[in-house]
């Protein structure tokens, strides 16, 4: 401000506090509050006078503040999606056959290896094993009925789709893959011998082929096709007893070692 004795400008040092000129009046959000001269006009100090900031401050909401663990387990219930939650499989007691037929098909579809009927009833919870049984049975006559391209066969102990015989010159020009490694003339006699006395020594194999049959053992053991069972008890040393296996059935299309021609069939 301005000197009134010499017109020149002056410093005027900071006070603590604002003080109000005589009868000032401040205007607060109710009433207008009159300040006597020479008092401070500090907001802490007046009780009718409200300062805007704190007055937001006041009506925001409160906001919870979360620990790193909860924030942490919040993001987790937040990421679960449709996959992870169980799924519900219904009876499938109550389907009706058609229903039911299509969703056999489906299971037979996807299946790699043959489908036991325990394998279908865990999918298929409410059914029955005799149940399943007659019904692949008669699913299997229907195919064969209706000369479909596939034909539902019963493969080492289980259920597995698997295309016709008559239409193979045709499936074969899909995808021309290499066919599984033939066997030779001493191999098929071995795994026959294996298969029709199973379980047997390799003395035993020797004696009734009359020839050596370590390497065509190794071979068809490579291949799967043939397994260790044990040892027998009743010949010194007890050599180790060879069978047939799994892959074995489902390589030559049998449900069990039962299924093996007889004598009589092959006149």
């Amino acid at each position: 401000m301005n000197d009134p004795l010499d017109g020149g400008p002056r410093e005027v040092e900071p006070a603590d506090a604002p003080v109000a000129d005589a009868g000032a009046t401040l205007v607060g959000a109710d009433e207008a509050v009159a300040i006597p001269a020479g008092e401070s006009a500090e907001p802490a100090l007046l009780p009718g006078l409200q300062v805007p900031l704190q007055g937001r401050q006041e009506e925001l909401p409160l906001v919870e503040t979360l620990s790193a663990a909860d924030a942490a387990a919040a993001q987790e219930d937040a990421s679960i999606t449709l996959a992870d939650l169980p799924v519900l499989v219904p009876d499938a007691a109550d389907l009706p056959p058609g229903e039911l037929r299509a969703v056999v098909e489906g299971l037979l579809f996807v299946a790699t290896r043959p489908l036991s009927v325990a394998k279908l009833q865990e999918c298929l919870p409410g059914t029955s094993a005799d149940y399943l049984h007659g019904f692949l049975t008669g699913l299997a006559e229907r195919y064969d009925h209706e000369h479909r391209g596939w034909e539902l066969r019963r493969i080492a102990g289980g259920w597995q789709l698997l295309t016709r015989r008559a239409v193979y010159p045709w499936v074969r020009q899909l995808e021309r893959r290499e066919l599984p490694t033939k066997l030779s003339k001493g191999a098929l006699e071995t795994l026959a011998i294996v298969a029709y006395k199973q379980p047997i020594t390799r003395g035993e194999i020797e004696d009734i082929r009359g020839v050596q049959c370590g390497p065509v053992l190794r071979q068809l053991m490579d291949l799967k096709l043939v397994i260790v069972t044990g040892r027998s008890d009743s010949l010194l040393g007890r050599p180790l007893l060879y069978a047939t296996s799994e892959p074995f059935l489902t390589r030559f299309g049998l449900g069990g070692v039962g299924d093996l021609p007889r004598k009589h069939e092959f006149g």
